[in-house]
């Protein structure tokens, strides 16, 4: 059984590992539209080249930008952000324990939240105190219901079967490491 120490990921992280699933799998919906319109121009009418270019620069941000809204602003992509502590029993499981984020700043600094610098229209008196999120349940994901394991050159990569969660990813540097007696 494998532990980990609490860690959370960055949303470029999580968003760099789901470009590189998804590319593979779906990137030629891409890159035949352009790549015949580039062979089309180079044959026939120099027009195409400029249609090529204009997919490329335009439709293609448009669709990573449609992506972007459809896979991280999830509860999923949340979940998969989130500070937690992950217990691996390998062919058994894999236990998420959601922790509360550590408070990196402190009351005495100019970096607290209520010192930060407002906009002119909003006074010290018209902050509207937020109630923090709620942590999601701890939850177990059976090893069924996981697809396959990677690794990539920071993180361990586990594939999952799942409504929306698609992927987990721990550092190496969380993994606990177990001393020999």
């Amino acid at each position: 059984m494998k532990k980990t120490r609490p860690f959370s990921t960055t949303s470029g992280d999580y968003l760099s590992v789901l470009i590189s699933l998804w590319l593979p799998r779906y990137g030629w919906i891409i890159i035949v539209p352009i790549a015949i319109c580039a062979a089309l121009g180079f044959v026939f009418d120099e027009r195409l080249l400029l249609v090529a270019l204009m997919l490329l620069f335009i439709v293609v941000p448009m669709l990573m930008s449609f992506l972007y809204t459809y896979y991280m602003l999830t509860p999923e992509a949340r979940r998969a952000v989130l500070r937690k502590e992950v217990e691996i029993a390998d062919g058994e499981y894999i236990r998420l324990t959601y922790l509360n984020p550590e408070s990196q700043e402190t009351e005495d600094d100019g970096n607290n939240k209520d010192s930060r610098m407002l906009l002119p229209v909003a006074g010290k008196d018209s902050r509207v105190k937020s109630a923090p999120l709620r942590l999601p349940p701890p939850e177990t994901i059976q090893w069924t219901d996981v697809l396959g394991v990677r690794s990539t050159s920071r993180f361990t990569v586990y594939l999952l079967r799942g409504p929306r969660l698609m992927f987990l990813l721990v550092p190496h540097a969380a993994f606990i490491r177990e001393t020999l007696a």
